[in-house]
């Protein structure tokens, strides 16, 4: 099968504000007032736990409908935990994106507990976004003339 790319471009609007273009779509990145953003948008690491989220669900629902696992609803609760010292250049030590994100899924379904954690399982290994987040991905940041 043929790989799938994605691509979207971004103008710096501030010191802490992006309009991202994708497909055809706008979407406003910002950070909240009280790191010197003007809390117009969500941030980047927000931005991020939305991607997971949104993931989860069309990973979630998918292998759902391939199992015949009925799913009368779903929701997600995400938190992403992040020591903003790296970030901020105030320590050398650590990581500056998150030490821990947890998620907690919300699925009603009368499909029995070992169903349930077999779509667990193999939505864990299928979801893009979470082998992004679980996995080293090359990150090239290259700078060209402006």
């Amino acid at each position: 099968m043929e790989e799938w790319t994605f691509y979207i471009t971004g103008k710096s609007l501030s010191g802490t504000k992006l309009l991202a273009k994708v497909r055809d779509f706008e979407v406003l990145v910002d950070e909240p007032e009280e790191i010197g953003g003007t809390n117009e948008a969500p941030n980047p690491v927000e931005y991020l736990l939305v991607a997971l989220a949104g993931c989860l669900n069309v990973t979630i629902r998918g292998i759902a409908e391939e199992k015949g696992i009925p799913v009368e609803s779903l929701e997600l609760a995400l938190t992403g935990k992040l020591n903003p010292a790296k970030f901020q250049g105030l320590s050398e030590e650590g990581r500056a994106g998150f030490t821990e994100v947890t998620v907690s899924v919300y699925l009603k379904t009368d499909a029995p507990r070992e169903k349930i954690e077999e779509l667990l399982k193999e939505v864990e290994e299928r979801c893009p976004v979470t082998d992004n987040l679980k996995n080293s991905t090359p990150v090239k940041i290259e700078i060209k003339p402006g």
